[in-house]
C-alpha cells in the first residue's frame, strides 16, 4: 500500500469514526406548554390550566436507532382564584380561595428512532416519569370572620407514572439540530387527584 493510499484511508476512517462519536451521545434543552387536566373529581378542576416549561436533557445511542436518555421537566406555577360572596352580620363579604400547583419530572426514557441519514430524524420514547407535584391552597376569610388569615394549606404528590413521546429533529449542522417534541404523562398523583399533562415544545440537540 502506498502512502497515498494509506492516507486516504486513514482520512475516510478519521471521518467515519468522527461520524460516529457524532451519533453516540447528545444533550438537548427547551421550552413548551405544560396542559394540565384533572377529571376524576370537579373541585380538581381548578388545577387545570396551561403554563410554560422548560426541559433539559442528554442521553447517548445504544444502537444507532435505540437510545437511553434523561430529562427534567420544570413546570412553571400555575395559580387559579375562586371569588365566593358571603353575607356576614348583614353585609357582602367576598371571600377569595387561590389555588397554586407546580409540577416537577425527571424521566428516564427509551427511544427508537429513524437512520441518521435522514436530514429530519424522528424518536418515538416511552419510559417511567417520576414526579412530584406540588398543591397550595389559601383564602383570605374577612377579619370579621377570622382575627388572621389562616395559613395556607401545602401538599407535595409524589408519583412514578407512564411517559410517552415523539420529537421530529432537523440537523442544521454536524452537531447541532432543532425540532418540536412532545411529551404525554399521566398523574395518578393519588385516590383523588388523576389526570395527565401533555407537553408540546421546541428543542435544541447538540450530538457529540
Amino acid at each position: 500500500m502506498n502512502r497515498a493510499t494509506a492516507a486516504l484511508v486513514f482520512t475516510i476512517s478519521v471521518l467515519s469514526a468522527d461520524r460516529a462519536f457524532a451519533q453516540t451521545a447528545f444533550v438537548q434543552g427547551g421550552f413548551g406548554i405544560d396542559s394540565r387536566r384533572f377529571s376524576r373529581q370537579p373541585d380538581d378542576r381548578v388545577f387545570d390550566g396551561n403554563v410554560g416549561t422548560v426541559m433539559i436533557g442528554g442521553g447517548g445511542f445504544l444502537t444507532p436507532l435505540v437510545s437511553a436518555s434523561v430529562e427534567v421537566d420544570l413546570g412553571a406555577e400555575l395559580e387559579t382564584a375562586q371569588r365566593v360572596t358571603v353575607t356576614i352580620a348583614g353585609r357582602p363579604e367576598v371571600v377569595t380561595t387561590t389555588y397554586a400547583s407546580r409540577r416537577r419530572s425527571v424521566s428516564a426514557l427509551f427511544g427508537i428512532h429513524s437512520t441518521a441519514e435522514r436530514m429530519v430524524r424522528v424518536g418515538a420514547y416511552a419510559g417511567l416519569a417520576f414526579t412530584a407535584f406540588q398543591q397550595r391552597i389559601a383564602a383570605d376569610a374577612p377579619a370579621i370572620v377570622l382575627s388572621t388569615a389562616p395559613p395556607p394549606s401545602e401538599f407535595t404528590h409524589l408519583a412514578a407514572t407512564p411517559i410517552v413521546g415523539i420529537d421530529l429533529v432537523a440537523a442544521f449542522s454536524r452537531h447541532l439540530a432543532v425540532g418540536a417534541m412532545v411529551r404525554a404523562q399521566g398523574l395518578g398523583l393519588s385516590g383523588e387527584l388523576q389526570g395527565f399533562s401533555l407537553r408540546p415544545g421546541a428543542v435544541l440537540r447538540v450530538s457529540f
